[in-house]
């Protein structure tokens, strides 16, 4: 006889409902299970598998946990020791989520540069804390799985959060528990099944997705894949070569055509927004993508050695400089540069005339393609910057389309983590069906390739999670992305800020559903940021209102509620903006007429927990955005100091 193992010495189960234990013995075998003074019984099936349904257990501990199977030879017992009954938390996600307590060591090679890093802080200040909690505050990581079968066995070792032990655990999932256990004062467990990179898709079930619309026809691929040997073969680090819609480079035409020079007449090309993606602006899908822009350089700058700074591009660039090469990044089909600062050294005898035309060729052969981060000039003399964010012009060298490695049957199956539904299979479905709580996910980076689908695709896991669980309302809580990829007030075609209006109608639309803001919280050109200590305290003031009802408690920032017109002004008003607080001037608040052309507003004043906006140059205004950009501007305040979020809201 064997159980889960996720049943073992040190486990904490969930209190307060119906409590399932489950293993294998010898089929058609009675199995009894005795926990806290109570005792249930199951028969295993034909295959030997079984489930021991407890009642309800206040919390405490710790207890013993034995199961014995009836009549079975003599040692068909299992005991388990210092269980406890509390809360369990399933905490879940990608990177920020996997992200470790220990990150400025484990992620960032081990030595501390000058200035102590905040993870490193962070992490410094939990273990002064967590000493007290240790014993009734546990953690349990579910080992990586992308097998691509279900399984039904999970992988992982209960641990106590000792200062020995906490920096492995997930540092948002230890900061999250510990703001927990400090109130609510009973045994408090952290499931951690998480994996850097990862897509929604890959932790919802396949059936799910078939059952989804917009995943439907993905759905399917995968099914078809698994008939072929190659999706059952284990390739631990997937090659992307294996889509056959990935093509190399085939060469640069557009320097043939001039596309460099300062001459060259780019009056016919559309406009483009820098910083942004190049096929959410509709300028093409994956290919080769150039943009241009012509300036005068500021008095005194013409002659001087100068610096051409970008963001990440995705995924190659070549950049001139009036016509000559100052720079480039990626060859073949590398994939590691796509989110790398750029720092491309401008000799200043190609500024002398201080007549200056940048050109830089991007290419991108799958997923998204984008001109990212807060690109600038920079002289090398004092450090004083030129920005260059703004409009540019662009045109496409060629153009293949869309190419997402994650709708080609051909790279689907074991060794994937993006294949969907394998996660699912792999890190979810073994944990089936315990009893929980609530869950906490910190997850979108990876979707943001395709935010136009994460409004249903989330939701679809979030029912199929809940269906699974057999928990209908089962508590779920989001975190809202950080800001990442450089500063900027406004970017109209951010898939960043588009992903976290998704969040925000998922939160706002979606029964039992809630969100912990963190746009305030990146770090310019850093997708990991290191302040989790925020996101844990988030989240968990979240969960103290919505699932343990205390009502003083302010759960989230600002949400936006509606967009009135007064005149020639707005006038927006909030749930939970007692205290609304503008801690700087209405930078972050942008209207239009159209729908299209935003400008910033002259003014935001708070009057009795509403802010009233005016853009002089939109006298009829049509549609208001907050903080619509990668890394934006984050002003707007409650008194609980909880940031408002982002949005984007018609105007009645």
């Amino acid at each position: 006889m064997r159980l889960n193992p996720l049943f073992q010495d040190g486990a904490v189960l969930q209190h307060g409902k119906t409590l399932p234990v489950w293993g294998e013995t010898l089929p058609g075998t009675v199995v009894k299970g005795e926990l806290a003074g109570s005792e249930t019984f199951s028969r295993s099936s034909r295959t030997g598998a079984f489930t021991l349904y407890f009642p309800a257990l206040p919390p405490g501990g710790p207890f013993e946990l034995r199961v014995t199977a009836e009549g079975a030879p003599a040692g068909e017992e299992i005991v388990l020791r210092d269980i406890l009954i509390g809360d369990v938390w399933l905490a879940s996600g990608q990177s920020n989520m996997e992200y470790p307590l220990n990150a400025s060591q484990v992620w960032w090679g081990g030595a501390d540069p000058e200035g102590e890093p905040l993870a490193r802080q962070q992490e410094r200040k939990f273990l002064s804390l967590v000493p007290p909690e240790a014993e009734e505050f546990r953690f349990f990581t579910v080992e990586r799985c992308a097998s691509g079968a279900p399984e039904d066995r999970v992988r992982g070792v209960w641990r106590r959060m000792t200062p020995e032990n906490a920096g492995d655990c997930s540092a948002a999932a230890a900061w999250f528990g510990l703001f927990l256990r400090q109130k609510i004062r009973i045994p408090v467990g952290l499931v951690v099944s998480s994996w850097g990179g990862t897509i929604a898709e890959a932790w919802t079930s396949l059936n799910g997705l078939a059952a989804e619309p917009v995943t439907k026809k993905t759905a399917q691929q995968v099914f078809d894949s698994r008939k072929k040997h190659d999706s059952c073969v284990v390739r631990e680090n997937i090659d992307i070569t294996r889509c056959a819609a990935v093509q190399p480079d085939p060469g640069n035409a557009g320097i043939e055509k001039g596309w460099a020079e300062p001459g060259f007449d780019d009056s016919s090309w559309k406009e483009m927004t820098i910083p942004g993606s190049w096929i959410a602006q509709d300028i093409a899908g994956n290919g080769a993508v150039w943009v241009r822009r012509s300036f005068d350089l500021p008095p005194g700058w013409a002659g001087e050695d100068l610096i051409f700074r970008t963001g990440g591009i995705d995924k190659h660039d070549i950049a001139y400089v009036n016509g000559v090469e100052v720079g480039r990044t990626g060859k073949n089909l590398e994939c590691d540069h796509w989110n790398s600062e750029r720092r491309y050294p401008v000799p200043g005898k190609l500024t002398a005339s201080g007549k200056v035309t940048v050109a830089v060729r991007g290419f991108s052969f799958i997923y998204d393609g984008s001109f990212s981060g807060n690109w600038k000039l920079i002289r090398v003399s004092d450090g004083a910057e030129f920005p260059l964010v703004g409009v540019w012009k662009a045109a496409a060298e060629f153009d293949r389309g869309l190419v997402n490695i994650r709708k080609d049957s051909g790279t689907f199956g074991t060794g994937n983590p993006n294949t969907p539904g394998i996660l699912f299979d792999g890190m979810i479905r073994p944990l089936l069906p315990c009893a929980l709580r609530g869950v906490i996910w910190y997850q979108g980076e990876s979707n943001s390739r395709n935010y136009w689908e994460y409004e249903a695709v989330l939701k679809r896991m979030i029912a199929d999670w809940r269906f699974f669980f057999l928990a209908p309302d089962l508590p779920f809580f989001m975190v809202q992305l950080a800001g990442d990829r450089g500063a900027f007030g406004f970017q109209r075609y951010s898939d960043w800020a588009a992903l976290r209006e998704a969040q925000r109608r998922i939160a706002e639309t979606t029964p039992g559903v809630f969100m912990a803001s963190a746009v305030d919280r990146g770090e310019e050109l850093n997708i990991h940021p290191q302040d989790k200590e925020s996101v844990g305290y988030r989240l968990a003031q979240s969960a103290l209102h919505h699932v343990y009802g205390d009502e003083k408690t302010v759960p989230s920032g600002p949400m936006i509620l509606a967009a009135e017109k007064e005149g020639d002004s707005v006038r927006l008003t909030f749930r939970y903006s007692e205290g609304l607080t503008l801690k700087d001037g209405p930078q972050a608040f942008y209207l239009s007429a159209d729908g299209k052309e935003f400008f910033p507003a002259d003014s935001a004043v708070v009057e009795n927990d509403t802010v009233l906006i005016r853009a002089s140059a939109v006298p009829s205004p049509a549609e208001v955005r907050y903080a619509w950009a990668d890394f934006p501007p984050t002003v707007l305040y409650n008194a609980a100091a909880l940031p408002a979020s982002p949005f984007k809201i018609s105007v009645l």
